[in-house]
């Protein structure tokens, strides 16, 4: 089976399937995808995701987001949930820097803290999400954000770690949208450098950027450390943080693992 789903408006629609969970099983293929914002999709597109089945998309950009980027496009029949998780206020703080091209004050850390903030304040949305999920006549589902690499990444570890999937491999999960995105990053650097060029007269260090563009395991583990020391581990936040009862997670694992 094919993890990655070759569509010329997104390069980085992902099944979930195959990856082994703690109990021995593996995550059914053709259940549940993780995306990029479907609001560029082609025709073609639109025709493959109804190949796939998908019956739910769950929206997780901001109305702000949509607005500007458009509707997600899907195919006939499908639902659209939305979930919206607002850009964090740390990003505000990057409008400046993109108008004076200038990116040195970036915090090094500022996913680190995105994804700390995913644990402690978007409970309700990444709990509707495992809760439209564990809907059968939901399902296959996707849900995205607008890279899917962020929102959608510590959607998927959380969906991951419900099906019982080890974190050491979660964070496999997480890490390939580097390889995914890589192409559609080249291209939004270039577009970076050259305007802060222009500000600027000189050629512009993208590090920050850049580091802003690929996503970083350390990201992903600062909302590790946060879930346990809010809740002591992941299991406990998909309960007592997100709302999920333990027979509906049980029930998630029988329908979903194999």
């Amino acid at each position: 089976m094919n993890r990655h789903i070759l569509l010329s408006g997104q390069p980085n629609f992902r099944d979930l399937g195959g990856y082994p969970s703690k109990d021995g099983r593996r995550v059914k293929w053709g259940a549940v995808y993780r995306s990029g914002e479907l609001s560029q999709l082609s025709a073609s597109d639109i025709d493959t995701l109804g190949e796939l089945g998908i019956k739910t998309v769950v929206d997780l950009r901001s109305p702000q987001e949509v607005s500007a980027r458009g509707e997600s496009r899907t195919p006939p029949g499908a639902r659209v949930v939305p979930l919206p998780i607002a850009s964090s206020e740390v990003f505000s703080k990057l409008i400046p820097m993109f108008l004076e091209g200038d990116f040195s004050r970036l915090p090094p850390d500022l996913l680190e803290r995105v994804n700390r903030a995913l644990v402690r304040n978007f409970g309700a949305q990444y709990g509707g999400l495992l809760r439209t999920l564990i809907d059968r006549a939901n399902r296959p589902l996707v849900f995205h954000c607008t890279q899917g690499k962020d929102r959608a990444g510590f959607g998927a570890a959380m969906v991951l770690s419900a099906l019982g999937v080890p974190w050491e491999t979660v964070v496999e999960d997480y890490l390939l949208s580097n390889h995914f995105r890589r192409e559609e990053n080249d291209k939004l650097l270039a577009m970076i450098r050259d305007f802060a060029s222009s500000k600027n007269g000189e050629e512009v260090e993208l590090s920050n950027i850049e580091g802003l563009l690929y996503v970083k395991a350390a990201s992903l583990e600062a909302a590790h450390t946060e879930i346990r020391a809010l809740h002591g581990d992941v299991e406990s936040f998909l309960i007592d943080g997100l709302g999920c009862r333990l027979e509906e997670l049980e029930r998630l694992r029988d329908e979903l693992l194999e």
